[in-house]
This record gives C-alpha cells, structure tokens and sequence, in this order.
C-alpha cells in the first residue's frame, strides 16, 4: 500500500518566526528537518512513528540555535505547508519545550492515534 504524506508541517511557535518541516517516508517512520525562517539560525528533526504495539504515534521533536531559557509550544498538524489541518492528536499532547544553556530543546509526544496508511 503506497503511503501518502502524513505530516507535512509541523509548528514551533516562535513569537514572531516560523519553522519549515519537511518529511520523508522510511516504512513507517516519518522523518523532518527543522529550519528556521526570515534569518533564524533555529534548526533541528522530527520523527514520527507508531508505538511498539502500534496503537499509539511517537513523536520526537528537537531543535537547537534557539534562545537559553526560552519556552516554545509545539504541535503537528496534518495536510501540507500551503494548507494545514488541525493539530494531530490534540493540543494537550505537546508539553512546551525548555530550551537549555546551549540553546537545545526537546519534545517528546505520544499521540492516542494510529499512523494512517492514507491520507495528508
């Protein structure tokens, strides 16, 4: 079954910058880069994937070139960069992440959804 793009954009929100996400498909696993936009130095990857038992969707966020002591909100949403849907899983999944002395950051989430085979 040929997959379609699950993700195809994800949202750090930065007070007054955006960050681009772009995918690649490996089996199940979703993969992205992080690059941060209108001259932002932030960069970083994702990952989605099902869970073990694959009932559930792990998600792995992590960026760096950020601020020390900032906090961002974070979330994915489906559909694609020119027309995004809502935040896959729901807004509570995402704990902000704390961005540490050197300027890094993770996320980790895990979404009470599975990875569809279809869709955007």
């Amino acid at each position: 079954m040929k997959r379609t793009s699950l993700v195809a954009a994800a949202a750090l929100l930065v007070l007054s910058s955006s960050v681009a996400f772009g995918l690649v498909l490996r089996h199940s696993e979703w993969a992205g880069a992080v690059k941060g936009l209108g001259g932002m130095k932030l960069h970083g990857s994702a990952t989605v994937k099902p869970s073990a038992d694959g009932k559930q969707t792990m998600v792995d966020f992590k960026i760096a070139g950020d601020v020390a002591g900032s906090v961002r909100p974070w979330h994915i949403h489906s559909g694609s960069c020119a027309k995004n849907g809502g935040v896959v899983g729901g807004g509570a999944s995402y704990t902000p992440i704390t961005i540490d002395k050197k300027g890094k950051g993770e996320g980790k989430a895990t979404l009470a959804i599975v990875v569809p085979d279809t869709g955007s």
